[in-house]
């Protein structure tokens, strides 16, 4: 006698993440999860975004946001020019130096908006003129016209998110500005705004100066330190900003004097180790080079052996 198993179609399967119905199935769109079945499937063949947008008829464009909302959510991640599965420690920030930062907490919203099915997303634009409105005014922004993709989501900000006609045409408008004019951008900032409750033009127009103000002071800090080539600010490198100049109103002497002591203390570029050394300064009322030197007159020379008096090495790590 002989035993024999019969699959039949389950004699082919593939794996697929428990994450992604765990925490992500409804929150993810049917396009969403058309790519990573289909990538998962076909996990060891090599395909453009245009190859996979012909083999699932979606949008180039389209396809890219589906992959970027995988990679988003730490179930891809990009190693080398390839896909591959995100174990938590592959995606790297290379906009700065190599620094000991703590791992930042990564912030993931299961209440994110889903975006409707292209026919619903045309039959919403049909019956509404500021809709309409909308992505004439997108369309004209972006300098090309706008995927079926590119519409859902818009439809997305306009019914689900709230955000109205004349604040999604500025968000669109914005993201132009700064050098983030894809689809996927857009709709991140734009589901923060109405998170953040802009739903007005003075508050959209409010939101965007408070934006610039902080960029412009990123900026001022990589002046000030001598960074080349930096690329977009990562959000943390935005916060310390906002902290340093926008809270605490450190001049570019004291940034300098700050960057000088990381440096010469740990061998690179550190923003947690530099943001103790300004919380110090900050806490103690030293807002000045002479303040520095005052305070150092003061302590005994034999401390002075063991630390600086305006920052404690061995202390500053421990400040976040």
């Amino acid at each position: 006698m002989s035993v024999k198993i019969n699959l039949g179609d389950w004699g082919s399967v593939f794996a697929v993440p428990s994450c992604v119905v765990d925490e992500h199935l409804r929150i993810a769109s049917q396009n969403q999860l058309k790519v990573l079945l289909f990538l998962l499937r076909n996990n060891d063949k090599n395909f453009t975004y245009k190859e996979l947008g012909d083999a699932l008829r979606i949008h180039e464009e389209d396809v890219k946001d589906c992959v970027a909302f995988w990679k988003d959510r730490g179930v891809l991640a990009e190693v080398s020019g390839e896909l591959v599965p995100d174990k938590g420690n592959t995606r790297g920030d290379t906009t700065e130096p190599a620094v000991e930062e703590e791992k930042p907490k990564v912030k993931v919203i299961v209440s994110r908006p889903s975006k409707s099915d292209i026919v619903s997303a045309a039959q919403r634009v049909a019956t509404d003129e500021d809709l309409k409105h909308v992505l004439s005014e997108v369309e004209l922004a972006l300098g090309k016209p706008l995927s079926s993709g590119n519409i859902a989501t818009l439809v997305m900000l306009y019914d689900t998110c709230g955000l109205p006609a004349e604040v999604i045409v500025m968000l669109v408008n914005y993201c132009v500005s700064i050098g983030k004019s894809n689809m996927r951008s857009i709709e991140t900032i734009g589901v923060q705004w109405a998170d953040d409750g802009i739903n007005s033009v003075e508050a959209a127009d409010n939101k965007i100066m408070l934006s610039k103000q902080t960029s412009m002071n990123w900026s001022r800090i990589s002046s000030v330190f001598g960074l080349k080539n930096v690329g977009s600010p990562t959000l943390k490198q935005l916060e310390y900003a906002e902290r340093w100049i926008g809270e605490w109103h450190f001049s570019d002497e004291m940034l300098r004097k700050a960057y000088e002591i990381c440096v010469d203390t740990k061998g690179e570029m550190n923003l947690r180790y530099i943001n103790g050394i300004l919380k110090k300064w900050y806490s103690a009322g030293i807002f000045t080079v002479a303040d520095i030197e005052k305070k150092d007159t003061k302590k005994p020379s034999k401390s002075k052996k063991k630390s600086d008096a305006s920052y404690d090495i061995e202390e500053l790590m421990k400040i976040k």
